[in-house]
């Protein structure tokens, strides 16, 4: 399944993975290649951004942090993917913060590289470009419309749904498990983990998830489905 395939990304995944249509990994000769620790942080928010950032190792979410010092998660990213380049073009400093959930290999393409190379010589990178920025708009809008109109029940039944729908959180064996942490949902959703420990609760009466303290098993998938459909 595509980034652009139809039902799992029109539903508002959080995920920006690989596009099948591009491939970037044909640029690495002008890219400089730099390695990122796990929970290593790649780009600050605040920093000034004069290149576009090419994933092709490793995972990284995106993260807004208010004055206070809680955190919204607002996109995760897969390898083969780019980066930054919100910040590149708008010529302002980083809102957010990339944030390397395993070890990173990043390719980072300088300004002159992106415009006297890509944009000029490769229209399909620079349609790339254009469907990452499309994707993300498509993220943050379908979440503002969540937050407004659906209520926490509806809103952590369609992130479970989509991530396992999506084939990105199961594990080795294929077995329904999502291996994100209720805090992490909290984050991606904007919510207080209380009010996720909760609705988990709620969804393992309905049998929708598997009764387990640790982990978040999905029993009845299309029982899922139900919940955030019809509303």
């Amino acid at each position: 399944m595509d980034e652009y395939s139809e039902g799992f990304e029109l539903l508002g995944s959080p995920w920006i993975r690989k596009s099948t249509h591009t491939e970037w990994n044909t640029l690495t000769i002008h890219g400089v290649l730099k390695q990122f620790k796990k929970k290593e942080i790649i780009i600050h928010s605040g920093e000034h951004i004069d290149c576009i950032y090419y994933l092709k190792k490793g995972r990284i979410k995106t993260v807004a942090l208010s004055p206070s010092g809680s955190q919204k998660i607002l996109w995760y990213i897969d390898a083969g993917c780019i980066f930054g380049e919100t910040a590149f073009f708008n010529q302002k400093p980083c809102d957010y913060n990339f944030l390397a959930m395993a070890d990173c290999e990043v390719y980072i393409y300088p300004k002159d590289i992106v415009m006297q190379e890509i944009i000029p010589k490769y229209p399909e990178l620079t349609l790339s470009i254009i469907r990452t920025l499309s994707r993300k708009v498509h993220i943050l809008s379908t979440q503002v419309e969540d937050c407004v109109f659906n209520k926490p029940l509806i809103r952590v039944a369609k992130l479970i749904y989509l991530l396992y729908q999506g084939h990105i959180l199961t594990d080795k064996n294929g077995t329904a498990t999502i291996s994100l942490s209720q805090e992490d949902i909290a984050s991606t959703l904007g919510m207080h983990r209380v009010t996720v420990n909760q609705v988990l609760k709620h969804l393992k009466e309905l049998q929708a998830l598997e009764d387990h303290t640790h982990l978040i098993i999905v029993k009845d998938l299309e029982k899922l489905k139900e919940i955030f459909t019809e509303r």
